[in-house]
């Protein structure tokens, strides 16, 4: 029992000084709707801006969604993280004559390259359990 509620309180700490930067860079001709799990739309980025986003909240899905027009999505990619979940980065899905869009990544020094259809985990659950920063940025191929 004792083991237990020191594991417990051990974790619980943890979780409660962990903090997360996300910044996102759109270099792309699109909107870029940024879409939290919880609290719905956070931000939309503009064609040629960044955004920038700081959070304690240790659950973090992000929807990704790139459009011209209102409520008509280009693609949709995501953005995952936490400090039991690791890092876990997808630009989105394209048509295989129509890969426009690339993201450069990286995760606490760890960098991640998407030019092709299909995400992957940045950091492995247990990665991110510290917190850090997570730079994106979206660019025209």
């Amino acid at each position: 029992m004792a083991i237990w509620l020191s594991n417990f309180t051990k974790t619980r700490r943890l979780i409660m000084d962990w903090t997360a930067t996300l910044n996102i860079i759109n270099d792309t001709d699109y909107n870029l709707t940024v879409n939290h799990n919880t609290v719905g739309d956070l931000t939309t980025i503009p064609p040629g801006a960044s955004w920038t986003w700081t959070t304690s909240d240790p659950n973090n899905t992000n929807a990704l969604r790139f459009w011209q027009q209102p409520n008509q999505w280009y693609m949709q990619g995501s953005v995952s993280f936490g400090p039991m979940a690791g890092v876990y980065m997808d630009r989105g899905w394209m048509a295989p004559d129509d890969q426009t869009i690339r993201l450069d990544a990286d995760a606490n020094g760890v960098s991640f390259r998407q030019t092709q259809n299909g995400g992957a985990t940045v950091l492995p659950w247990n990665g991110f359990e510290q917190g850090g920063t997570i730079d994106m940025k979206f660019s025209k191929t």
